[in-house]
């Protein structure tokens, strides 16, 4: 287990980083550039130093900033896997993966010996005599995952990847990271990687570890709008109160939803876009929540779209590319948003609070810096009721 609580003086504010990881299993410390989530890597791998805290691997304190104890890099055992691999491009595959041992003082067969059992276990055995640039992305990525460590560390590591091996690489790695039964921390700004592979996510911003949770938990009940925002899923601030049919009512800025989960007063609701279906007619099925509103945002996310819908709340449902065409969906256009109340996570939350004029606006404004189409909300009059 690598346990982790330190502290640190950055310089636009203090770094203080809490959580801890299992074997087998991968904590994704996930964030916007620049929020402390490198730093905190470094400083497990002895990269950085810590103001104040304490890290340790197994019980073992690699660093104890009150007890003046600080372990070398070379002798932490700690696998590190950078963007670009960070292999020697002169030395062999086996080489590459024996450095770390003979660097930490082994001999030269034991070193060996270790490197090959490494192959073995990342299925490269047969590549030990070639130099990386005749392997893969995916295959370099293995030869520095064979590092004999007892921790991996993993700095945004598929992000030197197309789009098509990256999706190859995460079902490779995530099994990797469970046969290797190694704690594992990765750095991540991509939600896709940080809820594939993380089997606990840590978000962060400007130092601070706002919500650790497993993947359901986070996306089911995100602490507040940052961490809903950054996950993409949809947060509604509203007014909870018992309904009819066991259902929970909850009031948002005019409309009613309604939910299987139950809360009283201030509360949050969220539901993840891809449980929210898009229809140009009012929806004759089972789902309870509907709303009417005009499409102010189109957003090409891979081989899907995601689609938000505004009238009094924004909702963003994600569709495929061929729902896109077929509802011909459009800037300005009105279509309905429906979600079923089992799809409605609502939690009381007595800290709930609109979300500010003056964020919408910032989020929007980096949303078409990113290539996003937008367009301004419709005026109510004009609407077709």
């Amino acid at each position: 287990m690598i346990s982790v609580a330190v502290s640190k003086k950055l310089r636009d504010f203090p770094l203080d980083a809490r959580f801890e990881g299992e074997a087998g299993r991968c904590v994704a410390l996930v964030g916007s550039t620049g929020c402390g989530k490198t730093t905190s890597l470094q400083i497990i791998a002895g990269l950085e130093t810590p103001d104040a805290g304490r890290v340790a691997l197994n019980g073992v304190p690699l660093v104890d900033v009150e007890r003046g104890l600080f372990v070398p890099p070379q002798r932490r055992h700690v696998g590190m896997v950078f963007q670009d691999y960070a292999l020697f491009p002169h030395l062999t595959v086996l080489h590459n993966v024996m450095y770390g041992a003979r660097a930490r003082g082994r001999s030269k067969p034991e070193a060996q010996h270790a490197a090959e059992s490494a192959l073995r276990l990342v299925r490269l055995e047969q590549f030990g005599s070639h130099r990386p640039d005749r392997l893969s992305g995916g295959q370099q990525q293995r030869v520095a995952l064979a590092s004999g460590a007892k921790v991996l560390l993993m700095d945004e590591p598929m992000s030197a990847l197309d789009a098509s091996t990256r999706r190859h690489v995460r079902g490779e790695l995530r099994q990797l990271i469970t046969e290797m039964a190694l704690p594992t921390v990765i750095v991540t700004h991509d939600v896709v990687d940080a809820l594939t592979l993380g089997d606990r996510l840590c978000v962060m911003k400007q130092g601070q570890v706002v919500q650790t949770g497993d993947r359901h938990e986070l996306l089911s009940r995100p602490a507040d709008r940052f961490v809903a925002d950054f996950l993409g899923v949809n947060l509604l601030t509203g007014t909870a109160r018992p309904g009819d049919n066991g259902l929970c009512e909850i009031l948002c800025a005019g409309n009613t939803f309604y939910s299987t989960h139950h809360a009283d007063g201030k509360a949050l609701l969220t539901c993840s876009p891809w449980d929210i279906s898009l229809s140009l007619e009012r929806p004759a099925g089972s789902a309870l929540n509907i709303l009417r509103g005009t499409i102010t945002e189109l957003s090409p996310l891979g081989g899907r779209t995601r689609v938000t819908v505004e009238d009094g709340v924004s909702l963003t449902a994600e569709v495929t590319h061929s729902s896109e065409d077929r509802l011909r969906l459009a800037l300005g256009g009105e279509v309905y948003a429906s979600f079923k109340a089992s799809a409605a996570t609502v939690y009381s939350d007595s800290c709930a609070k609109a979300q500010p004029i003056l964020e919408r606006r910032f989020r929007r404004a980096r949303t078409d810096r990113m290539g996003t189409r937008q367009v301004p909300p419709a005026n109510p009059d004009s609407r077709l009721r």
